[in-house]
């Protein structure tokens, strides 16, 4: 197995893609106005649900709301080495970036705030906590959690779809990055290195706050330099030779959490073209040359062959021969996959009991009802660490 996934992490690009005006139509708020720290039962500045390298997340209600729980990112102050202007611009474009999505399987983003010269992003709170938290408990990776598998991944995929049938891409896909609900639906979060590769930014007045707009179909190409973390990175990233579309990037990456669920680890240590049985892009599966290493593992325990074939397409060495998200969500196998998560808040909602055997035929509409989480579990999960694990 190769390293565990928070290997590499903390490895940011975070250039900008676009020329941003010094002047986001971004509405900031004082955050001691409209939220408050949980003082009376978890100390004097509430209850802190992470600390990374750039930022800490703490969880606070609203006002005048006890119940209504928010997580709220802090991000560190700048460094002497950047400006304020270059500082500002990058966490009121990962703002208006993240307040832009609406979609099931993507956090919520709710304010933009300032506390005592400190920027705060104020999102909606996912109380089990991360993936990473989830896998590493050794539950999915049992005989007979396909179902959960398979589910969680599609959920994944819906939202990465959403992200990139909008002109946005993550480019950090990772169990860390992916949070759990209190029931047990999956949420994308962390946009601090996503890029707006084609259209408007969602930050520019024009743009008036929603993302995908004018979109003509012009892709605007990342610059060389490593960004995420190590075992997810496509190779063409791991190359830094030439300008990259993003969206293959999270591609790789999703078919890596897909590897990482059946696994609890990854198969490889990184995507790198060397002669080396622990990096991919070798030798694949029945000496197919140059899509995986030979892992005899990868042909036993990745089911059904359906699957299989889907993550060989997924993890295709070339960027341009690998499958688009587009591709992805509109496979025949993929379809028939029972998800618990609607793949669009335009969906008409249908649930199903996915216990009951009347319940196995599949069909377009239906949500299925999965509780992905261990036995005597529930609620009792913490959100992940930002940096390195979430928000």
């Amino acid at each position: 197995m190769g390293s565990s996934p928070d290997a590499g992490t903390g490895m940011k690009a975070r250039r900008l893609s676009l020329s941003l005006p010094d002047d986001f139509t971004v509405d900031v708020a004082e955050l001691l106005k409209e939220f408050e720290y949980q003082h009376k039962l978890l100390g004097r500045h509430g209850k802190h649900l992470g600390k990374g390298a750039t930022s800490k997340v703490t969880l606070m209600s609203r006002k005048g709301s006890p119940g209504e729980m928010y997580a709220v990112k802090e991000f560190r102050s700048k460094r002497s080495v950047e400006s304020e202007k270059d500082y500002q611009k990058k966490i009121k474009s990962e703002f208006s970036i993240a307040k832009s999505l609406h979609h099931p399987n993507i956090v919520e983003t709710i304010r933009l705030c300032t506390d005592h010269g400190r920027w705060n992003h104020v999102m909606e709170y996912c109380s089990e906590g991360d993936l990473f938290s989830l896998v590493s408990k050794g539950y999915l990776t049992q005989e007979g959690r396909e179902v959960d598998r398979h589910c969680l991944f599609k959920q994944v995929c819906q939202g990465i779809h959403y992200l990139h049938s909008n002109g946005i891409a993550h480019r950090d896909i990772k169990l860390e990055n992916l949070l759990i609900t209190k029931d047990s639906k999956l949420k994308i979060t962390d946009f601090g290195v996503s890029e707006v590769f084609s259209g408007i930014h969602p930050g520019l007045r024009e743009a008036g706050g929603q993302c995908g707009q004018g979109m003509n179909g012009e892709i605007r190409l990342c610059k060389p330099g490593i960004c995420g973390s190590l075992p997810y990175i496509a190779p063409e990233v791991l190359s830094k030779q030439k300008d990259y579309d993003p969206r293959p990037l999270d591609v790789w990456s999703s078919a890596i959490v897909m590897i990482y669920l059946v696994f609890g680890a990854n198969i490889w240590e990184k995507a790198e073209w060397q002669n080396d049985s622990k990096s991919a892009g070798i030798q694949g599966p029945r000496g197919r040359q140059g899509l995986l290493p030979h892992v005899d593992a990868f042909d036993i325990c990745v089911k059904p062959l359906a699957l299989r074939r889907l993550l060989l397409k997924m993890l295709n060495p070339d960027p341009a021969k690998r499958l688009t998200m587009a591709e992805v969500v509109n496979t025949r196998w993929f379809k028939t996959i029972e998800c618990c998560q609607m793949d669009t808040y335009d969906d008409p909602i249908k649930f199903i009991d996915a216990s009951k055997k009347n319940a196995t035929i599949s069909s377009a509409g239906k949500i299925y009802c999965h509780n992905h989480l261990p036995p005597q579990n529930h609620g009792h999960g913490l959100p992940p660490m930002p940096g390195k694990a979430g928000y």
